[in-house]
């Protein structure tokens, strides 16, 4: 038989009773837990992450929107962030009810000893002496709020990888999804396709053309569709590339994308900024990625002017 799904709205007092371990916090993993990796990671100040995942027994995941794929009731996922070797928080969210706001988002602070972490609902400001900051409750959902499908990193762009754990094959093979998936290529030479999945994963949480994107969104869409198979198809290009800033004001920036110059382009310099309403992303980074910057700009500058 399957056992029936966790469908308890409160987050447990230890991270150790979420499930992910099979005995104490940070031994093996629980036998319902896979881990899983994405191709165009999150920058998160250079965190080292490992990502985990526990759907329930005899669920799948309700693939019919392949872009926007959605959990079964009762599946928990953890992240946890590595700091110069040592481990400050696991972020825990769990699917507890069929409606669009029944997740629970908390994270756990890792203790010194590294033998357990505990809620911090309000967030910590610069954990264990580090720069990193916990974020609050409220925060986590600033983010994941902004797609149908809350867990940003899991689906068919992400898992087109064949490493470890879950992936498009391997949930697949497995029966995991409703509608069984193939590997999404991202269109364009390997330039291209690096600075389309960084702002996929970076820019495209919040600027998507679903209802739940930023407002003007739609009309700025950062996020890979499997459906776009070729470079002109995506939305960096028809919303972004050659378009003038709309929102935004600054000496020198003319479009969001201007092809053929980085520092004319408006996603390049908002990249560049920390530590101003300028930054982007708003949340969740106090340094800039200079692989990232620099990734996007090595495509913005072969990108044919307006």
């Amino acid at each position: 038989g399957c056992a029936p799904p966790d469908l308890d709205p409160s987050y447990p007092p230890t991270l150790s009773a979420t499930g992910l371990y099979a005995n104490g916090a940070g031994g093996a993993l629980a036998a319902s837990v896979v881990p899983y990796s994405v191709l165009f990671p999150l920058w998160s100040d250079g965190a080292e992450k490992r990502r985990y995942i526990a759907l329930p027994d005899c669920s799948t995941i309700d693939s019919s929107d392949m872009d926007h794929w959605q959990l079964p009731v009762g599946a928990r996922v953890w992240k946890e962030f590595i700091v110069d070797g040592k481990k400050l928080e696991t972020r825990f969210i769990k699917r507890f009810g069929p409606n669009s706001a029944d997740f629970v988002m908390v994270s756990y602070e890792w203790n010194d000893a590294g033998n357990e972490a505990f809620p911090r609902p309000d967030g910590v400001v610069d954990a264990s002496g580090t720069t990193h900051d916990i974020p609050a409750q409220w925060e986590c959902s600033v983010c994941h709020e902004r797609l149908p499908s809350r867990l940003l990193g899991f689906g068919a762009v992400e898992l087109s990888h064949t490493d470890p754990g879950w992936n498009v094959g391997s949930l697949s093979a497995a029966g995991r999804l409703s509608v069984p998936a193939q590997n999404y290529v991202v269109p364009g030479d390997a330039t291209t396709r690096a600075a389309l999945g960084y702002l996929h994963a970076n820019c495209g949480i919040c600027h998507n053309a679903t209802s739940e994107g930023i407002p003007f969104a739609r009309t700025y869409d950062l996020r890979l569709s499997v459906d776009e198979k070729t470079v002109a198809q995506t939305g960096a290009m028809t919303t972004a590339v050659n378009v003038p800033v709309e929102e935004f004001a600054h000496v020198g920036i003319t479009h969001r994308i201007k092809g053929g110059d980085p520092t004319s382009s408006c996603i390049a310099y908002r990249m560049s900024q920390r530590g101003s309403s300028d930054q982007m992303p708003p949340f969740g980074t106090k340094l800039i990625d200079p692989k990232g910057i620099a990734a996007v700009n090595a495509w913005i500058v072969g990108l044919p002017p307006p």
